[in-house]
């Protein structure tokens, strides 16, 4: 009993100290003291944890209001304690799930090995994870904490800190490694829409449209004889339509409503009134202009293929990321990576979900 209390006070006085730490953001020095004394009272807690012979009967309540205040490496940590802190960590695994302007971290990984580096750009730290399910696998598309994979000829959406998957309907018309593709919402929403793009031939551009409920893919094509589109990189969903950018400022979109291609070019100052906004923003090069190399110690050897990103910003605004080749300084003897921007969200699937 005595040692539970004493574990139940060192855990508020944490969530207490989180608290202060949330109000004084704004102040580097002591925003920093606080994040060190919040740091040495975590490790505290643990040390608690670990020595108590009671440490798996602590109160519901109590390990509900520690789960709240984890990101997401703890709270993967947290639940894979036992049963009854799974359980505790419900309400804070759902807060996660519904957060949809948390800033994405960066996944690196290659097709021979399960291990991943995760790293988080707001304090520079990296994360050691094991995702199977990424081995020989190429990223399509990321958006909403989802990514869509293919792998072996199948698709498939993946979150990968929940491990929770969900196969799409069998695609066979091409190598769909080599596309790109975009999604509506989560594919927990029934109105989940899926688009794969790809360039079969050079004059035509493809869209592959698969609606939640529906088994089979149907085919769009866009006429591109008399037009000049470069090389897809990446799409996004803003305003009711697919919006698919290239390398040299074109974009070509596809309403949902009409079923309609149009073509635009994109200009970087808007001189006259009347030329439409893009709806969502766009950032180039963000892993090579942030300078992530240096910021996760990678080597010279290294070379990154990036998958394009879209996630949430202030309001209702749509952020996107396009794909991005980071080349090796050592290019005789290059690393071969891949890439993923992805938001920290946690998703299960509901009883009974089918896609």
């Amino acid at each position: 009993m005595e040692e539970d209390r004493r574990m139940e006070k060192v855990a508020k006085e944490f969530l207490q100290k989180l608290a202060k730490l949330s109000d004084v953001e704004s102040n580097n020095d002591k925003a920093k003291q606080l994040r060190e004394e919040c740091s040495r009272k975590k490790e505290k807690l643990l040390d608690c944890l670990l020595s108590a012979r009671s440490w798996r009967d602590l109160p519901s309540e109590l390990l509900g209001e520690i789960a709240d205040n984890f990101g997401i490496i703890d709270l993967l940590g947290f639940r894979g304690v036992c049963t009854n802190w799974r359980s505790a960590s419900f309400s804070a695994t759902a807060a996660i799930e519904s957060a949809p302007d948390t800033h994405p971290y960066f996944l690196l990984y290659n097709d021979d090995d399960e291990e991943c580096i995760l790293f988080n750009p707001t304090n520079d730290k990296s994360y050691t994870l094991n995702i199977p399910e990424l081995k020989e696998a190429t990223c399509l598309a990321s958006s909403h904490g989802w990514l869509l994979l293919s792998q072996k000829g199948l698709i498939f959406f993946f979150c990968p800190f929940s491990r929770t998957r969900i196969d799409l309907p069998p695609f066979q018309e091409y190598e769909i490694s080599k596309g790109s593709a975009a999604f509506t919402s989560s594919p927990l929403s029934n109105d989940c829409v899926t688009a794969l793009i790809l360039r079969k031939r050079h004059e035509f551009l493809e869209l592959h449209v698969l609606e939640r409920g529906v088994s089979a893919w149907v085919k769009y094509e866009y006429d591109l004889s008399q037009r000049f589109f470069g090389g897809v990189k990446g799409a996004t969903f803003a305003d009711g339509c697919f919006q698919i950018l290239d390398e040299n400022d074109k974009m070509i979109t596809f309403n949902l409503g009409n079923k309609s291609f149009e073509y635009y070019k994109i200009v970087k100052e808007r001189r006259d009134p009347n030329i439409e906004r893009l709806p969502f923003n766009y950032k180039e090069k963000c892993f090579s202009m942030s300078d992530f190399k240096k910021r996760m110690k990678l080597g010279n050897d290294v070379a990154i293929s990036i998958c394009a990103a879209s996630y949430a910003g202030s309001g209702d605004s749509v952020i996107f990321i396009k794909n991005e080749k980071f080349k090796a300084i050592l290019d005789y003897d290059a690393q071969d990576f891949k890439g993923i921007w992805i938001q920290p969200r946690f998703f299960q699937l509901p009883p009974n979900y089918s896609w």
